[in-house]
C-alpha cells in the first residue's frame, strides 16, 4: 500500500529561500521558516498561531554547524529576543498550534524532548546546555511524541536534518568559507600558528558592529574607516584566530570554528579539533 503524506508551501514574496509557510494535510501545525534578515518582514504575518517550539539555525545549503531549540508563547515575536543575544542563527524554523491544541503541559515536554534530541544528535553545536525535566500526564505521552516524530519529518523535507552525522572523510585542503546571512568570504587557517587568512574578494558586512573584538574593530577601521553597508577586501587580511577572522567579515559575535565550513560542509572544529578523527 502506497502511503502519502501531502505539505504544502507558501513562498513569501516568490522568494525560493526566503519566508515560508508549511503545512500537512490533516495536521494543524504551522511550520514557518524566518531568514534572520526577513524577520521584520515576518512579524507582519497575520492569523498564525502563537504556541509551539522552534530551532534557531546556523545553516549553510542544509548543512548545520549550530543548533538552538526552544518554545514560544509569543509566536515570531519570541525570535526578537534572539536577535543580539544568540546571533549565530540564520534560519529560524517555527512549529505553531493554536492554545488548545498545545496546552501547557504539551508544550513544556515538547521543548523538553527538542531540546534532548539536538544536545545528543547530528554533528552540529548546540547553545541548549541543559535538558528540562517537566512533569507529563501519561495519558498525553503519546500526543507529544507524535508531535516530535512530525516536526522531525518537516524538519528533514526542509532540507534541515536533525540526524545528520559527519561521514565524509575529513578534507585538509585549507580553503573555508562562511555565507552567513548572506555575507560571501573565505579563508585559510594554518593550524601551526592557529592564524586565520581570509582572503582578498570577501565580503564584509560594516552594517553590524563588531561586539569584543578589538582585533577585528582595528582592522574595519584601519581598511573601510566610517563606511557602512557591504564592502569587499582588496588584499588579504590576517587574523591571530579564525572567529576574529569571522567577526570582522560578519560583525557581532561570533565563534570561528564553527563558522568556517569547506566545500563538504566540515566545520574548521570537526577537520583541525575532532578527537573521533584523531586530529588536534
Amino acid at each position: 500500500m502506497i502511503r502519502l503524506t501531502t505539505m504544502t508551501m507558501q513562498l513569501i514574496d516568490m522568494e525560493s529561500d526566503g519566508i515560508r509557510i508549511c503545512r500537512v494535510e490533516g495536521e494543524s501545525l504551522v511550520t514557518v521558516v524566518v531568514p534572520h534578515d526577513k524577520l521584520a518582514d515576518a512579524r507582519k504575518l497575520p492569523q498564525l498561531p502563537a504556541r509551539g517550539v522552534y530551532y534557531l539555525l546556523d545553516e549553510d545549503h542544509g548543512v548545520l554547524s549550530r543548533v538552538y531549540a526552544g518554545q514560544t508563547i509569543q509566536g515570531l515575536l519570541r525570535l526578537d529576543g534572539h536577535k543580539s543575544k544568540k546571533d549565530f542563527w540564520n534560519k529560524a524554523v517555527m512549529f505553531l498550534d493554536e492554545d488548545w491544541n498545545l496546552d501547557r503541559d504539551v508544550l513544556d515536554s515538547l521543548e523538553a524532548k527538542a531540546i534532548a534530541y539536538v544536545r545528543s544528535q547530528g554533528s552540529y553545536e548546540t547553545d541548549n546546555l541543559e535538558t528540562p525535566n517537566p512533569r507529563l500526564s501519561p495519558y498525553k505521552e503519546q500526543r507529544v511524541e507524535n508531535l516530535h516524530a512530525g516536526i522531525l519529518f518537516r524538519m528533514k523535507v526542509l532540507g534541515y536534518d536533525l540526524d545528520r552525522k559527519e561521514t565524509a572523510q575529513i578534507m585538509t585542503s585549507t580553503l573555508f568559507h562562511t555565507r552567513k546571512n548572506g555575507v560571501r568570504a573565505s579563508g585559510r587557517y594554518d593550524k601551526d600558528t592557529g592564524r586565520f587568512l581570509v582572503l582578498a574578494g570577501s565580503e564584509v558586512e560594516l552594517g553590524r558592529r563588531v561586539i569584543k573584538n578589538q582585533g577585528a574593530i582595528e582592522a574595519r577601521a584601519r581598511l573601510f574607516g566610517d563606511r557602512t553597508g557591504r564592502e569587499k577586501l582588496a588584499d588579504d587580511v590576517e587574523f591571530a584566530s579564525p572567529s576574529a577572522a569571522a567577526v570582522f567579515v560578519l560583525g557581532g559575535s561570533q565563534n570561528g570554528w564553527t563558522e568556517w565550513v569547506n566545500d563538504h560542509g566540515q566545520t574548521l572544529d570537526y577537520v583541525y579539533r575532532s578527537k573521533e578523527q584523531g586530529n588536534e
